[in-house]
């Protein structure tokens, strides 16, 4: 089964059983699935990355103050501006943390940092595990894929009107799908999951509900037990969800199959015949038979001891003689009302006649074959003595045993059920029927009066009249084959067996059975193989819901990825989000804040810069500007008194043409500084004589306001247009301010920490930005 090509349909389609939105699909090659695997990771770390940026952008304006703060302030808004990521930044921070452990340094280092570190790793374990784990947007079933169906059809046997085709083709093929889908069963309905090569359908296999007490299916206590017989139910499996019919709710249909299996006694069934070869014959009357050559009284027969055995007189050992094997042979019966009407080849005696199920009469013998250990097994009954056995190799020889009678009987009843899910209980199913019941039609067409429903059901009936194994099909393509028992007869000496094997022989049949209802879907939609074509009938065009089944049909395949495309989309669309908001967050507040700040100045309101009543507008967005590294570096070299630099409230500064920054001093190697430009025209407030520090406090014949805070802000007026003055937009003043410090001031700041906050004076031109 999983040697077969399959023609799979890449690109877009509708999962029905997750509904119309969950259950978009796209379905990919493997490679290009890989491909988007590997991109949506990527994806993810770079949300992940931007989501960081976010919470940093809102921790540094969060933090943000005007006034003097310490180091580990200064570093903590460094860490979070330039951070590359998450990880990078709990690092940082914790490297900080250590540096800054000590309270003489920094007031409550760790209430400062810790949480900002959990919140960095957080981000990362989170973002890292949905990298992980964003290939989950891969089909939640397994990589389940739609069938092309372009090949579709079902096999008629009574097609081709050359009979020979039918032995020469067909019965191998159905021979080799007996054999395949038994192996199947054997393989994949055990109780263990993940087995290799059971990954095909929709479900490894399908559900079976055992009853291993069961009272006897059969009337006339012709059952050899009125207890511990068998049932096996499959209940009522949907379309959609364990055949793989991908359709909406409302074209749906359930089926449930039951079989019903039970020993039956041979006893005042059997009579003793002789043949004209004067052999002697044991033949079962269980009903009678109708074949080409007649009708003839007995259902079965089989030589009472035709096996030939090795003798110690001619020396021959088992080696040296035919294999000694089982022999199974089976009789079907399906129901019908009417017995004229139907082509049965066996017409069961009255207590085996059901007229709500088709009955298979199962007939084994073991002619010859040695049994190691006493069987007690009601079907292979085996407690009579034999000769005993000798081993070749070391001359020690073995008791064995022999079947009690030539051939144990065993009856298995199967019937089955259409319903429709979409009606209520009690009313939404036709009653058990056997699977060729000619009055299933009408039945069927009272509980789907939709027209489309009906004819998803008559197509799937179609399918299994002609594909179907059921026990008969099994047994009557492979045989003795079809037994687990063989498995330990060697030689002819055969292994200890269970006194329920005839429960795990029906077991395995049946589970063979709904290994074929699995698969009659898949074979049918993907196509027959051409050495068949004489036998493939495909649906008309206007029979449109068949074909529409044939493509819709889902399998799992590894060699193709489906994913979701609800949940990719939302990756793709939150994660877009979040990069788009990381990408535009940071210059939409900064241009809201400068366009406020305009209508302040407009307005005629001033900020005194450092005033702790009233801080810059600006202040936070130009602190995330300047503590970027470009920045950084910027203010170090110009405070050195190396270059002009322009750009210098962007994120970007640049020096004029020519100019070169400071190198290292390492005059010592513990403390590296910027060398200091030579003739560096820096104010030095501290060669200023008395008298010029009056000169510049005295009062000047312009608006001069001292504020509270013991600043002083000049303010100028110039006319409208005059030369080498630039008019301000509402009431032609120039305005800039100048903002020196007070004796006592100064006094004040030689007694603060160096750290600083970012002085702002002017109002636009990024030139006149420079430390405090």
């Amino acid at each position: 089964m999983a040697s077969q090509q399959y023609s799979v349909h890449i690109g877009f389609w509708t999962n029905w059983s997750h509904g119309k939105v969950q259950g978009a699909t796209v379905t990919l090659t493997r490679q290009n699935g890989g491909f988007l695997i590997a991109f949506l990771a990527i994806f993810v770390g770079m949300v992940g990355k931007s989501f960081w940026r976010l919470g940093c952008f809102m921790l540094h304006r969060y933090f943000s103050s005007d006034l003097p703060e310490d180091g580990l302030y200064h570093q903590r808004q460094a860490i979070l501006r330039n951070s590359d990521g998450a990880q990078d930044g709990g690092w940082r921070l914790i490297m900080s943390l250590l540096a800054w452990r000590s309270g003489r340094r920094a007031v409550r280092p760790i209430m400062r940092l810790l949480p900002i570190i959990i919140f960095s790793f957080t981000i990362s374990a989170a973002f890292g595990i949905a990298s992980i784990f964003s290939s989950r947007v891969t089909s939640e079933t397994a990589n389940e894929v739609l069938l092309k169906g372009t090949d579709c059809g079902l096999l008629d046997q009574d097609k081709p009107e050359d009979g020979s085709e039918l032995l020469t083709t067909l019965q191998p093929f159905y021979a080799e799908g007996a054999s395949r889908n038994l192996g199947y069963a054997q393989k994949c309905y055990v109780n263990q999951t993940g087995v290799d090569g059971c990954n095909l359908y929709i479900k490894p296999k399908l559900p079976i509900f055992a009853d291993s007490n069961a009272t006897c299916p059969f009337g006339d206590s012709i059952c050899k037990n009125g207890t511990g017989n068998l049932v096996l139910d499959t209940g009522y499996l949907d379309s959609a969800l364990d055949l793989g019919i991908n359709a909406p709710k409302s074209q749906r249909f359930q089926v449930r199959f039951v079989h019903e299996c039970a020993p039956i006694k041979t006893q005042g069934f059997m009579e003793k015949y002789n043949d004209s070869d004067s052999r002697e014959i044991m033949r079962y009357k269980y009903g009678q038979v109708i074949n080409a050559r007649g009708v003839i009284n007995f259902t079965y027969e089989v030589p009472i001891d035709n096996a030939f055995l090795p003798t110690e007189s001619d020396g021959a050992m088992s080696a040296n003689v035919p294999r000694l094997d089982y022999n199974l042979g089976i009789e079907t019966h399906h129901s019908t009302s009417n017995e004229s009407a139907m082509a049965n080849r066996w017409l069961p005696i009255q207590p085996l006649l059901r007229d709500n199920a088709d009955v298979h009469l199962l007939f084994l013998s073991a002619p010859g074959i040695h049994f190691a250990t006493p069987v007690n097994d009601p079907w292979i009954t085996a407690t009579k003595p034999a000769s005993n056995i000798t081993n070749q190799d070391t001359k020690s020889s073995f008791s064995a045993y022999l079947q009690n009678e030539p051939l144990g009987v065993m009856a298995c009843a199967l019937s089955m059920q259409y319903c429709n899910p979409n009606l209520p209980g009690g009313q939404n199913c036709e009653p058990l029927r056997g699977t060729l019941d000619p009055r299933g039609s009408a039945a069927v067409k009272k509980i789907f009066t939709d027209e489309k429903q009906f004819s998803a059901v008559n197509w799937a009936d179609q399918l299994w009249t002609g594909q179907l194994y059921t026990i008969n099909d099994i047994v009557g393509f492979i045989g003795s084959s079809a037994l687990l028992a063989r498995y330990g007869n060697v030689y002819g000496y055969q292994g200890p067996l269970p006194d329920n094997q005839w429960q795990l022989e029906a077991a395995h049949w049946i589970k063979g059975t709904l290994a074929s209802l699995q698969d009659v879907f898949v074979t049918s939609a993907n196509g027959f193989p051409s050495t068949l074509a004489d036998f493939k009938v495909t649906p008309e065009k206007n029979e449109t819901v068949a074909l529409d089944m044939c493509k819709n049909q889902k399998i799992v395949s590894t060699a193709f990825s489906s994913f979701n495309v609800l949940g990719m989309s939302l990756i793709l669309v939150l994660g877009a989000w979040i990069i788009i908001l990381d990408m535009g967050l940071e210059p939409t507040v900064a241009w809201w804040q400068r366009r406020r700040y305009k209508k302040h100045q407009l307005k005629d309101h001033f900020y005194a810069s450092g005033s702790s009543k009233t801080p810059h507008p600006l202040y936070s967005v130009l602190e995330w500007s300047h503590t970027s590294t470009l920045q950084l570096q910027r203010l170090a070299h110009e405070e050195a008194g190396y270059a002009t630099w322009s750009g210098c409230d962007g994120d970007t500064p640049v020096t004029l043409p020519g100019h070169y920054l400071a190198p290292l001093s390492l005059s010592d190697v513990k403390h590296p500084v910027l060398k200091r430009q030579e003739g560096s025209d820096k104010c030095d407030t501290d060669q200023l004589s008395r008298e010029e520090w009056e000169d510049i406090m005295a009062a000047k014949p312009r608006e001069i306001e001292r504020t509270d805070t013991g600043l002083e802000t000049l303010v100028e007026d110039m006319e409208e247009g005059k030369e080498g003055k630039r008019p301000d937009a509402e009431g032609g003043r120039f305005v800039f301010t100048t903002v020196i410090a007070t004796e006592e001031q100064e006094e004040e700041e030689e007694a603060m920490p160096t750290p600083t906050g970012l002085g702002l004076s002017g109002h636009g031109d990024g030139n006149w930005r420079t430390l405090r």
